[in-house]
């Protein structure tokens, strides 16, 4: 289990282009989250209303170019 830390809001989104109405903060700027990893390999973590979410597929973080653009890794 890691910590991460939130560097910008993310929204919910319908898909790649359309947020929902009104917006609804996933994960909150300045907030910390633990993220870990489930048995096929993939980054779990639980948003602001303990819904999970899949947070990268990659085997490691630093390899997720839009992780990387909303948190960082704070272990």
């Amino acid at each position: 289990m890691e910590l991460i830390y939130c560097k910008e809001d993310v929204l919910k989104k319908l898909n790649d282009y359309v947020e929902v109405h009104p917006p609804v903060v996933l994960f909150r700027k300045g907030n910390t989250y633990t993220i870990s990893q489930d048995a096929n390999g993939q980054w779990i973590t639980m948003d602001e209303e303990n819904h999970p979410h899949l947070l990268s597929a990659f085997s490691t973080l630093e390899e997720d170019f839009w992780f990387n653009a909303h948190f960082e890794v704070r272990s």
